[in-house]
């Protein structure tokens, strides 16, 4: 598993940030997605052999036409299961 934290652009509330959360968990690949509104920024945990960060930002950008995303921070967790 991998981490990876996206900036993200154009949410207007929190029901922004719950719809990317299950867009994004709807993914194959995606294990985990928890999207901060007031930072503006969603934290994946994925399966790097199934889902790339391209995708999901693809993902991202198909939910909305305002939104936006782009890699904040990539981080390696081979630990979790």
């Amino acid at each position: 598993m991998k981490t990876v934290k996206l900036n993200i652009f154009g949410m207007h509330c929190t029901s922004c940030a719950m719809n990317i959360d299950g867009e994004l968990e709807d993914t194959e690949g995606v294990k985990e997605a928890k999207t901060n509104y007031a930072k503006q920024v969603t934290e994946v945990t994925f399966e790097p052999d199934k889902v790339s960060v391209d995708q999901m930002i693809s993902t991202i950008k198909k939910i909305d036409d305002n939104y936006d995303a782009e890699v904040a921070e990539k981080s390696n967790n081979d630990d979790r299961a």
